[in-house]
C-alpha cells in the first residue's frame, strides 16, 4: 500500500489498549472497549475467513512452477510490477490475434484469470509495493484454480493486515508528534507511514465505531 499521511486513524490508535490475545486489537472508544478481530475483518469484507488448512504433502506435490516458467522465465524473485505487466502483455496478445504457445485458446484465457486473481491478492488484498517479490507459494497456487478458490484467503489478509496495524512504531512517532509545540507539528505534515493488507477494512470499521 502507497505511504499515508498522519492522519485520525492514528488517533485511535493512541487509545490502543493492552491485551493477551496476539490476533485481536483493542481501542477504548469513547470510554468503552471496542475489538477489532478476524470476525469485524470478515464482516467488512466480506472475505472467507475460516482457519488456515493443512498442507500435506499430497496437496504440495500438486503445487507447480508452471506459472512462473512458462510467463517468468523461471524467475525466482517476481515482484508484483511483473504480474501486472504479464496480465497486460497477454491482454495485447489477445487482441492484437496473437497466441501464446499454448494447446488452446481456452488456455490462454484461464492463465489470464491465474494471472489476474494472483496480481488482485498481492497488489490489493495484501497491499504490497509493487516492487516487493510475490509468494512463490501463491504463484504455484493459482495454477490450481480449485485449490486457490477454497483457500481461506481472507485469514492470510487478515494476518498481513493485523502485523502491519500491530505495529508500535507509527504510533510512538504520533505521540512524539503531538508532544512538539504546534509550529513543529505543522513541520511533519508530510511524514508517512506504510501499511500492508487490507487496511482499508479497519478504517470502515473505526467510522462504525464513531457513527
Amino acid at each position: 500500500m502507497a505511504p499515508l499521511p498522519f492522519r485520525w486513524p492514528l488517533l485511535v490508535f493512541v487509545r490502543r489498549m493492552p491485551t493477551k490475545k496476539k490476533r485481536e486489537l483493542w481501542f477504548l472508544v469513547e470510554g468503552k472497549p471496542a475489538r477489532f478481530s478476524v470476525r469485524e475483518f470478515a464482516i467488512v469484507t466480506g472475505l472467507v475467513c475460516t482457519p488456515k488448512p493443512f498442507l500435506g504433502l499430497e496437496e504440495k506435490l500438486k503445487l507447480k512452477a508452471r506459472i512462473r516458467d512458462e510467463y517468468f522465465k523461471g524467475a525466482t524473485q517476481i515482484k508484483v510490477d511483473d504480474i501486472q505487466k504479464a496480465f497486460r502483455s497477454l491482454c495485447d496478445k489477445e487482441e492484437g490475434g496473437k497466441k501464446k504457445k499454448v494447446e488452446k485458446e481456452k488456455d490462454l484465457g484461464t492463465d489470464r484469470v491465474k494471472i489476474a486473481l494472483l496480481y488482485f491478492l498481492e497488489g490489493v488484498l495484501l497491499g504490497a509495493d509493487p516492487k516487493r517479490n510475490v509468494s512463490t507459494f501463491h504463484m504455484s497456487m493459482v495454477d490450481d484454480l480449485d485449490m486457490f478458490n477454497s483457500y481461506p484467503w481472507g485469514t492470510v489478509v487478515y494476518d498481513t493486515t493485523v502485523d502491519s496495524l500491530g505495529g508500535k512504531d507509527m504510533v510512538e512517532k504520533y505521540r512524539e508528534r503531538l508532544r512538539k509545540p504546534p509550529h513543529k507539528q505543522l513541520s511533519d505534515v508530510k511524514e508517512t507511514y506504510t501499511l500492508y493488507g487490507f487496511p482499508f477494512a479497519f478504517q470502515v470499521w473505526i467510522i462504525s465505531c464513531f457513527v
